[in-house]
């Protein structure tokens, strides 16, 4: 450094130090050291842990280190102050575990966390006759709760009721305009005055019924239907009558109603009669 200043020309403007400046003694410029662990170099790190936050410096974590590590405190799950609940014990020594069943409940709360919880105060050997005795609560007491439920049920009722009431609701008396009327003559009058009209609209009720009754007009006939050109229906002769008769079907493997059916019905359902017999004479 002390080459490099001889080498360069001076300033040209230098710094202007006054009358008193000189007079003080300034101190002499220290350099602090601050220590810095040192972090191996990469393949040197056998046996080495980071265990400071100042270990990881900027970066992340160290891969070839096989422990757990929390760079920046990343990850590290944080315990909230005064979560951690101190050791109790009951009147007769033994370890209160129900301890953390009663944190953050109210007071005067019953938790039932014990097994002496379930068995019926009558048969409770721990109890004398005074904890035994339920008694009512006092006419002050009962007045209080019911005085708390009425006006907890009140603001969920005024709640909802307001919430369903309309955003805007129009005042009573309606939007009120004053509108200045020159009537002119009619039938030959004349010299009729100005009048002042007011026009408010009235409100409307949405639940009221309708006050006219709309009547659908029927509807009027519709087009006549496409003539079809055919011949009037004739009565059906006797012939054709039994030309159309269908024989009912007959099974031989089934008769599910049990009906009582002749043979020659069977035997004519089974089309043996449409065969014909024909001998043949061998010689």
């Amino acid at each position: 450094m002390a080459a490099l200043a001889a080498a360069l020309p001076p300033p040209t403007y230098g710094p202007i130090i006054s009358d008193d400046e000189d007079e003080i003694q300034r101190p002499a410029p220290t350099q602090s050291l601050i220590p810095r662990n040192v972090i191996p170099a990469y393949g040197q790190r056998r046996g080495w842990k980071p265990t400071s936050p100042e270990d990881f410096g900027d970066g992340g974590s160290y891969p070839e280190c096989h422990v757990a590590q929390y760079p920046l405190g990343m990850g590290k799950k944080k315990t909230a102050a005064g979560n951690t609940l101190a050791l109790q014990v009951d009147s007769e020594g033994n370890v209160r575990y129900d301890a953390i069943a009663h944190q953050g409940q109210r007071a005067g709360k019953v938790i039932q966390s014990q097994f002496k919880d379930l068995v019926p105060l009558a048969h409770r050997k721990d109890l004398d006759d005074a904890d035994r005795d339920m008694e009512r609560p006092s006419e002050d007491e009962v007045q209080a709760t019911a005085e708390r439920t009425r006006a907890a049920l009140e603001k969920l009722v005024h709640g909802k009721i307001k919430a369903a009431q309309p955003k805007n609701v129009p005042d009573g008396q309606g939007k009120t305009t004053y509108i200045r009327y020159t009537p002119g003559q009619q039938n030959g009058e004349a010299g009729l005055k100005q009048r002042i009209i007011k026009m408010s609209e009235v409100v409307e009720d949405p639940l009221e019924p309708p006050r006219f009754k709309h009547k659908k007009i029927p509807r009027g006939p519709p087009s006549p239907p496409p003539p079809v050109l055919r011949s009037p229906p004739r009565k059906a002769t006797a012939a054709e009558q039994k030309e159309w008769m269908i024989p009912p079907c007959i099974s031989n493997w089934k008769n599910n109603k049990g009906f009582t059916i002749p043979l020659d019905k069977r035997l004519a359902a089974d089309g043996r009669g449409l065969q014909d017999v024909r001998l043949y004479i061998q010689l």
